[in-house]
C-alpha cells in the first residue's frame, strides 16, 4: 500500500504523460489532477495513473469521495457514436457504456443518465416485449437516480412511452397528462406532447383493429374521431408553437402523417409529408417523407 502511495505521488508531482481521455478531478484543497477514473466504490474512486518509469504499464490506486469537489470527465467516443446514430445495432456498445457508467448516474457532470436513456431508446426500437421490458427498468433506473435534470426528464418520457409499448396505454396517458398540466419548462412539454400524440396513435390502431365496422357504432365512431382530433393536436405543437426546435416538430409532422394515413385522410397525409420535406429537408423524418409514393410534388 504505501508503494501504490507512493508512486501516486511521484506521479502527480511530476507531471507524467497524460492518459488518452483523461478526466481532470478538481481536489477539495484547491488543487487538480488528471486521471483516468476506473470505477466506484463506497468512500473512494479507483482510477488509472501512468507509470512514473517510461514503458511501463499503467498502475491503479484509490482517490477518497471526500477530497474531490468536481469530476470533469473527459471525451466519450463511443457514446457520442451511439448519441449520433441511434440504431438498433448500436445496441451492444450502449450497453457496455451504461454498464460501465451507471454508477457514476448520481455524479455531477457524467454521462451515465445520457448513457442509460441511450440503451432505453434503442431497446424500444424494435418489437420484442423482452425488450421494452428491460427498457422500462433501465428509464426507472436513471428517473430515480440522475444527477442531471435533463436526464431524468428524458427518462420518464422514455419510462412512458416504454408503458405505452407494453400496451399500457390509459395508465401511460393519464401520467403524461397529468405532467403536462403541471410542466413548465418548455421542451418537457413538447416531449409530453409528442408522447400523449403517440398514445392517441396507438389507441386508434387499437381501435380500428377491434373495430373493423367502426362507421356502423355510433360510440366507437365517436371514439375514433376523437382519437384523431387529439392526436393530431398533440402531434402539430411542436410545429405550430415551436417550429424553430426542428427536431421536435419534424418528429410531430411525422406522427401526424401516421395519424392522417389511419384515418384515411390521404389529403392531409399529403400536405403534412410536404412541409416535412419542404421546411425541415434534413431531419429523417423528411427523409421517410421523401419516400412515399404518393407525396404530393
Amino acid at each position: 500500500m504505501r508503494k501504490t502511495v507512493a508512486i501516486f505521488a511521484a506521479v502527480l508531482c511530476a507531471g507524467a504523460a497524460p492518459l488518452a481521455a483523461q478526466d481532470t478531478v478538481h481536489l477539495t484543497d484547491g488543487t487538480k489532477r488528471n486521471v483516468k477514473i476506473l470505477g466506484l466504490q463506497a468512500e473512494a474512486y479507483l482510477i488509472s495513473l501512468p507509470s512514473p518509469v517510461p514503458g511501463q504499464a499503467a498502475g491503479t490506486t484509490t482517490m477518497k469521495r471526500d477530497t474531490v469537489s468536481r469530476i470533469v470527465f473527459g471525451p466519450d467516443p463511443v457514446l457520442d457514436a451511439v448519441a449520433a446514430n441511434v440504431v438498433a445495432g448500436s445496441l451492444s456498445s450502449a450497453r457496455s457504456r451504461w454498464q460501465n457508467l451507471q454508477p457514476f448516474l448520481g455524479i455531477p457532470e457524467s454521462r451515465a443518465g445520457e448513457a442509460g436513456c441511450l440503451v432505453g431508446e434503442i431497446l424500444l426500437l424494435g418489437p420484442d416485449p423482452a425488450r421494452h421490458e428491460e427498457a422500462l427498468a433501465v428509464f426507472k433506473t436513471v428517473e430515480a437516480g440522475a444527477w442531471n435534470v435533463g436526464d431524468r426528464q428524458r427518462a420518464t418520457r422514455g419510462r412512458l412511452m416504454a408503458m405505452i409499448k407494453k400496451g399500457q396505454l390509459e395508465e401511460a396517458s393519464l401520467e403524461a397528462e397529468q405532467i403536462e398540466r403541471t410542466a413548465e419548462e418548455p421542451d418537457l412539454v413538447i416531449e409530453i406532447k409528442l408522447l400523449l400524440a403517440e398514445a392517441r396513435m396507438a389507441s386508434l390502431k387499437t381501435l380500428l383493429a377491434d373495430n373493423p365496422r367502426w362507421n356502423e357504432d355510433p360510440p366507437v365512431r365517436a371514439e375514433r374521431a376523437r382519437l384523431i382530433h387529439e392526436g393530431v393536436e398533440f402531434a402539430l405543437f411542436p410545429f405550430l408553437f415551436h417550429g424553430t426546435k426542428r427536431a421536435q416538430a419534424a418528429r410531430g409532422l411525422w406522427l401526424a402523417h401516421g395519424i392522417y394515413v389511419l384515418a384515411g385522410d390521404e389529403h392531409a397525409a399529403r400536405e403534412v409529408a410536404t412541409d416535412l420535406t419542404s421546411i425541415y429537408s434534413e431531419t429523417p423524418e423528411a427523409e421517410k417523407a421523401s419516400a412515399l409514393p404518393d407525396k404530393k410534388s
